[in-house]
């Protein structure tokens, strides 16, 4: 797999199908700790796209398995899968076993993971622009970062932290204002209300 430099883009509009989603911005976890400095959001979301474009700017091919590696290695540890999967799961997340909830965890994860890999591929040079930090509450921050891809319009991208007892953690990213906890929620409610269903 021949994978070029992809910038901000990979993290979001690649980790979920969230074109499928409608617009929404779901309330947060607020953990209630004091609010830090400004910047560490933002510090945190150029610090996760430099390791990115380290990795991808290489003239060389990385293969899949490295980008696997470097995905659970280097861009797991921003994200909060849990958070992500109660909150897809709603109520039904208070019915479902630890097994039930560690398995529906590790499917947001790879699920997020698998289209985040296969998108790196294919994407030429793009030109990022970080916006300010804003903030909701002590304990929630949303960075915003366009994407100017060549002869298009600039995608919207929104990355959605929460302030946790180990740093920030993203909790939910959108791409043009649909929500990709709005995608996994959508999509678990169609695989429950199959013939067979998940629960």
């Amino acid at each position: 797999m021949k994978v070029k430099l992809i910038g901000a883009s990979a993290l979001l509009l690649a980790a979920v199908s969230v074109t499928q989603a409608q617009p929404y911005y779901p309330v947060g976890p607020y953990p209630g700790a004091e609010r830090p400095a400004p910047d560490a959001p933002q510090a945190e979301t150029r610090e996760g796209f430099g390791k990115l474009l380290k990795l991808l700017g290489t003239d060389r091919e990385v293969t899949k398995a490295e980008v696997a590696v470097f995905l659970e290695k280097e861009i797991v540890p921003y994200f909060d899968f849990g958070y992500m999967a109660r909150w897809a799961a709603g109520p039904a997340y208070r019915e479902m076993s630890p097994k039930q909830r560690a398995a529906l965890v590790e499917r947001i994860k790879e699920d997020f993971l698998t289209t985040l890999a296969q998108k790196l591929a294919g994407y030429g040079s793009q030109q990022v622009r970080f916006l300010p930090t804003r903030y909701r509450g002590p304990g929630e921050a949303t960075v915003g970062v366009l994407i100017q891809h060549a002869g298009a319009y600039p995608a919207k991208l929104d990355f959605r932290f929460y302030r946790a007892d180990d740093g920030w953690k993203v909790f939910d990213v959108t791409a043009n204002g649909s929500s990709a906890l709005v995608y996994y929620r959508q999509m678990l409610n169609r695989i429950w209300a199959g013939p067979i269903g998940m629960r």
